[in-house]
């Protein structure tokens, strides 16, 4: 079995992906790709950003077409690569609220897909772990990963476009896979594409013992670091075997010393997103406290916690006060009408201090991004080896 110690073994676009939780955390990435000089990752969920036909996402508005136009008017040097994060079935929230058939999901999931190819998406990920009511089946996952995948290879094929893929048939855990299923899933899903003639994905999604609750990381790496750093080595050695790339989600909240921990372990890469939505949404409050608004601090705590967003990132075991709910909602609010309101009076009463707003938040996320770029050495290559063939 090998033993990897680092990322530059095996070529991947880029290590880091970011969430794009706003327009703000957009132009973070892009300041701290520039400043590094090198490829990040922006991984929009279809909550986020989604097809216009289906109703675009809560981050700006945002359809797929103006996010892509947003960052290449803004990527001259092509550092940004677009990617989509938890495409699939009943991914988009809307799916599940009007109680869509598997037919009509696949279908609806396919088209989001389509439209990512079309505006020049760079890797798409094939996340099937869903059903309807909770979890899907390894096997429905497998085989609607397949059908997707293959899918959206020939809309990538017939447009000339080099897309990446990325799989995976699990939602996230808080402990590592077991090497020996995790080899079995990997080998099932590597031959079904391989029967039905289709290209190796660039990354597979596998449980790191990363978990988001909450503002932190409940995930066991965070408890026994060299235990789990062991067992993702071997995980590693799965993929690598199979010369494909291990990417790692929920990595938010997650000290430089727990990150060196997976970077030594061999993972090539890592998400991060709810955190940078926190981190705008609390150096937003702070502004408000700095220039003595406590009526319009009062009323963004208000509007986000009323937008229940954050339910599904509570701990069973919460201990959470209302303000605590709210400020991991805030984000979800910043493209609403009253949240604008409230930032065009914060702006007001900032310009007479010499503060521009957009830069305070601006700089508070580029400050986030840029302590897990910092963890991660990139030293890798931006090739495209698993691209699709045209």
């Amino acid at each position: 079995m090998t033993n990897p110690t680092n990322s530059a073994d095996i070529a991947v676009p880029s290590r880091l992906g970011v969430g794009p939780m706003s327009k703000n955390a957009v132009d973070a990435a892009i300041q701290v790709a520039y400043r590094r000089k090198r490829r990040l990752m922006l991984i929009p969920s279809r909550r986020q950003v989604e097809a216009a036909e289906q109703g675009g996402g809560y981050v700006e508005g945002w359809t797929t077409e103006s996010f892509a136009e947003y960052v290449r008017s803004r990527d001259p040097e092509g550092l940004i690569l677009l990617c989509r994060d938890h495409g699939g079935p009943y991914q988009n929230p809307q799916e599940r609220l009007q109680r869509y058939s598997v037919e009509q999901a696949m279908k609806s999931a396919a088209e989001s897909y389509a439209e990512d190819i079309r505006q020049g998406f760079d890797l798409l990920h094939v996340d099937t772990s869903v059903d309807l009511d909770g979890v899907a089946s390894l096997e429905d996952a497998i085989d609607r990963a397949v059908e997707l995948y293959g899918q959206s290879v020939e809309t990538a094929r017939s447009l000339g476009r080099a897309t990446l893929f990325e799989i995976g048939f699990e939602d996230q855990g808080s402990d590592t896979n077991d090497p020996e299923e995790f080899e079995e899933q990997v080998t099932t899903a590597l031959e079904r594409l391989k029967g039905a003639g289709l290209p190796l994905p660039t990354f597979i999604v596998a449980q790191t013992a990363t978990k988001v609750m909450e503002t932190r990381n409940v995930g066991a790496l965070t408890i026994a670091p060299f235990a789990v750093a062991s067992a993702v080595r071997s995980l590693v050695a799965v993929t690598r075997r199979h010369g494909i790339a291990l990417k790692a989600h929920n990595c938010d909240y997650l000290s430089r010393d727990q990150l060196r921990f997976l970077n030594a372990a061999g993972v090539d890469a890592l998400n991060v997103a709810p955190e940078f939505g926190v981190v705008e949404t609390r150096a937003f409050l702070a502004l408000l406290e700095e220039l003595n608004l406590p009526v319009q601090r009062e009323r963004f705590l208000e509007a986000a916690y009323d937008s229940g967003s954050w339910a599904k990132w509570m701990h069973p075991e919460t201990t959470a006060s209302d303000t605590d709910r709210a400020v991991i909602a805030g984000h979800y609010t910043f493209a609403t009408e009253g949240f604008q309101a409230l930032k065009e009076v914060a702006g007001h009463f900032a310009a007479k201090k010499g503060i521009d707003v957009d830069a305070r938040l601006r700089d508070a996320v580029d400050r986030a991004i840029d302590h897990y770029a910092d963890a991660l050495p990139d030293g890798v290559s931006a090739g495209r080896d698993t691209a699709v063939a045209v």
